[in-house]
């Protein structure tokens, strides 16, 4: 009588398992059913930053919006959403299948944002002053961030002698701002797209050249105030090397502007009297390279600074097409003499054209 009953046991176990896969079975196979929305009006669900895979599907199975967590769950992985779902405040539309839910959570919460473009060789002060101007935060803020970024970050160089501590560490860009960001956060995605340029190859050659990253910098901001086109940053990089090496002046007019206008003012014409102010960031009186970054650089001013080409040029002068480079001074003083009278040259044609 008992193995009778547990027979009978068995049995109406095994029904229920098999009516239950097949159950599931067919309702898997029905087109769009389990992999459609269940809510029948839009629901507001909120995914909070950090909630993994099995919270989310949770949350919309407790809204409604999915019928099955588990088959939620397969769906998302197979499609890789599992790894790309973003936190937020999402509006469900009702019965949506799962490919636009999907969507909805990857894309993440939209926002007004704000475009904001720091063109290349600008200065930290002239940034803030796009940060005001864009309505974001002021330049005090902003500059006050940079500062703060400076001291939090734990960042090993002296910013004793610097107008700016974050000078030249911040990638020049167009950066599309959420309009609620704030200064700090402004700085820090800044930051962190300068910091993504470099690659551990990088490191490793800076390391084997006995270079820092401040020194890569700053010599990226010297290429970068010098250069007229990408093709001749590895050249004006050759120059500063070989000069540097010889422990000559660098010679750089843009870095005596940043010290004249205290990083803040660009003066249009450099006179010989500047040439006399005494600040580090002037290489005409100081050898070396600047106790800093003058302004921000971009990607190919820093490839040069880590790469700089390989010649014997120590003198460069704008020339018709970018510069002309040479290797010893009396060739750069012909240089020089071509560059003058291409210039008479020039005004001689603008007085010709005026009325």
């Amino acid at each position: 009588m008992k193995n009778k009953a547990r027979i009978l046991l068995i049995l109406a176990i095994a029904i229920i398992i098999i009516i239950a896969v097949g159950v599931y079975s067919y309702l898997s196979v029905i087109p769009n059913y389990l992999s459609t929305g269940a809510n029948e009006e839009e629901v507001t669900v909120v995914v909070s930053d950090g909630d993994s895979l099995r919270a989310v599907a949770d949350t919309l199975h407790e809204e409604g919006v999915i019928r099955n967590r588990y088959w939620f769950r397969r769906e998302a992985r197979e499609e890789g959403v599992d790894r790309n779902i973003r936190p937020g405040t999402y509006e469900i539309p009702p019965e949506q299948p799962f490919s636009e839910i999907f969507e909805i959570l990857q894309v993440g919460e939209i926002r007004a944002s704000v475009a904001v473009t720091f063109p290349e060789g600008i200065t930290l002060y002239q940034m803030g002053e796009r940060v005001e101007n864009s309505g974001l935060a002021t330049r005090e803020e902003f500059l006050e961030a940079t500062e703060a970024y400076y001291q939090n970050q734990g960042l090993s160089y002296d910013a004793e002698p610097l107008f700016y501590s974050l000078e030249g560490y911040l990638y020049p860009d167009t950066y599309h701002f959420d309009e609620d960001q704030t200064a700090t956060e402004i700085v820090e995605i800044m930051a962190n797209r300068m910091n993504q340029i470099f690659s551990q190859e990088d490191y490793t050659t800076m390391e084997q050249r006995g270079l820092t990253l401040h020194q890569i910098l700053t010599k990226a901001s010297l290429i970068e105030r010098e250069s007229a086109f990408d093709e001749e940053s590895a050249l004006i990089a050759g120059v500063i090397e070989n000069r540097l090496d010889r422990e000559m002046l660098l010679q750089i007019d843009a870095s005596v502007i940043y010290a004249i206008g205290g990083g803040e003012e660009h003066i249009s014409r450099v006179l010989y009297e500047h040439l006399e102010v005494d600040n580090p960031f002037n290489t005409y009186r100081f050898t070396g390279l600047p106790p800093g970054p003058i302004a921000a650089p971009r990607e190919s001013s820093v490839r040069a600074a880590i790469e700089p080409a390989e010649h014997g040029y120590l003198f460069y002068v704008v020339g018709a097409e970018g510069h002309v480079f040479a290797e010893t001074y009396e060739e750069h003083l012909r240089n020089v003499a071509d560059y003058r009278e291409m210039q008479e040259d020039a005004d001689d044609e603008v007085l010709e054209e005026a009325p």
